[in-house]
């Protein structure tokens, strides 16, 4: 083999083996991005909020008004937890609705009375479902890149369940 040749195959033992090393943070395929999460999860709790404050001034049911303050209460906190992670992490907090949450909402607004009180019940099941297994993916190895975010996820994971064995408590009250 001439100088040339040693020198080619050196150079590609080199390349693959720099290649197998790559620092694999950079390269995972994560379920979300970091904005990407926080769209989906501000979206959902500011549902939550706005919801919430309708079932406090068009419930009927006692509990359903206690629940929407309820959501009210925890959901203002967790968005301002949000705000503040994503403000040192230069991340947006949207406050429009993507177009499942904003669905919800609509059909919520154009009910009253008992009506509302099961729709209301049944969405809180709904979109308390979707919020666990949102904030789950986020919260697992490969959920967000950003160890922070991934670990806000984890730590509202419990609250949420609460919310969800609420939910489906009122639901089962509300839709004998």
């Amino acid at each position: 083999m001439n100088k040339k040749n040693v020198f080619a195959t050196m150079l590609v033992v080199v390349s693959l083996a720099l290649g197998a090393c790559k620092d694999n943070d950079h390269d995972r395929d994560y379920t979300f991005s970091n904005q990407d999460f926080v769209n989906r999860a501000s979206s959902s709790n500011n549902f939550e909020i706005a919801a919430g404050a309708l079932a406090v001034s068009r419930g009927v049911d006692a509990e359903v008004k206690h629940y929407g303050e309820h959501m009210v209460a925890d959901h203002t906190a967790a968005g301002t937890q949000m705000k503040n992670l994503a403000a040192g992490k230069g991340w947006t907090v949207p406050d429009a609705l993507m177009p499942k949450e904003q669905q919800n909402l609509d059909k919520l607004s154009a009910l009253s009375g008992i009506a509302f009180d099961k729709e209301f019940a049944n969405t809180m099941v709904l979109s308390h479902q979707d919020a666990v297994n949102l904030f789950s993916a986020a919260a697992a190895d490969f959920g967000v890149p950003d160890g922070d975010l991934r670990s806000m996820a984890a730590t509202k994971l419990p609250t949420l369940e609460e919310h969800l064995r609420g939910a489906t408590a009122l639901k089962n009250k509300v839709n004998p």
